[in-house]
Formats: C-alpha cells, structure tokens, sequence
C-alpha cells in the first residue's frame, strides 16, 4: 500500500532533490519559463504553488523569510514585491 507517498522522489536523495527543486522553482520564477521533464515539472508544481500564494499575501517580513527559506535565494525573494493593479 501506499498510504501518505505523494512525493515523486524523482531518482534522488533529498538533499539533492530539495536543492534542485529551489534551483529550478528560482529559474521559474526569473525566467517565467523553463524547460524540464515532465515528472519534474509535476514535482515542482507541490513545490512553488505554497510559495506563490504566500507571495501574493504579503503582509509581513515573515513571508520574505518564508520565501527565502524556500528559494535560499534573494534576489528571486525581492522579485515577489506586491504591485499595485
């Protein structure tokens, strides 16, 4: 059975998982776009969505440090600066 898998451990060891993960939802996040496979792409969905909906109530300094705890990146932390629509 496989009751509470949800993650697709895609080949890896979690150190190397997590940090291809920060590094490619980074690139996403830069770049609007990236090119990846599939499998990648569906584990990197779990990954950034969390972080955009914190981004898009950004009340406090504690959601920079959320992000930033994500990304482990600052200059993709800043690029989440609320603009008025």
């Amino acid at each position: 059975m496989r009751h509470g898998k949800k993650v697709n451990h895609l080949g890896r060891t979690d150190s190397h998982r997590k940090a291809m993960l920060a590094n490619m939802a980074s690139s996403l996040i830069l770049h609007k776009r990236i090119q990846t496979t599939l499998a990648k792409a569906k584990a990197l969905r779990m990954y950034v969505e969390p972080i955009l909906t914190k981004a898009k109530n950004d009340t406090t300094h504690l959601t920079f440090v959320q992000r930033f705890s994500y990304l482990q990146d600052k200059e993709v932390g800043n690029h989440f600066i609320p603009r008025d629509s």
